[in-house]
């Protein structure tokens, strides 16, 4: 007998946790919604222990195990999630609030972010 788990590849769709989307240092950076879009590519499941908020929610994709419908974690200042490398390119307004909440800021300036903009909204329809 063999017992094989499918590796979760592929293109992914997630919706940030209200506990993102409440932050006010994540809304003063926030253009571009509640959506993240990704690429995970593992083999490994995470199941979050109680108390431990996920980053997000599975709209499309596997997430942390391809059950329960959470990617990632997110604990104080810290993110973990299965994306991959492009994250924060593709998905311009978490790289600020990295930026925003590792410098202790309440803003940041405004950057010409149009293109990138698009780009993100485009996948979103897209892998949804």
């Amino acid at each position: 007998m063999v017992t094989v788990k499918k590796r979760c590849v592929g293109n992914t769709v997630c919706k940030l946790s209200s506990n993102i989307l409440k932050d006010p240092q994540f809304k003063a950076v926030n253009k571009l919604g509640e959506n993240i879009v990704g690429f995970e590519n593992h083999g490994g499941r995470t199941y979050l222990n109680k108390g431990l908020k996920p980053f997000a929610h599975v709209i499309s994709g596997y997430g942390n195990n391809s059950e329960d419908k959470t990617e990632g974690a997110h604990y104080k200042n810290s993110i973990g999630t299965y994306f991959h490398g492009p994250l924060l390119s593709k998905n311009p307004h978490i790289a600020d609030f990295l930026i925003i909440k590792a410098l202790g800021l309440e803003k940041l300036d405004d950057l010409d972010d149009t293109i990138i903009n698009k780009a993100h909204s485009a996948l979103i329809k897209r892998f949804k």
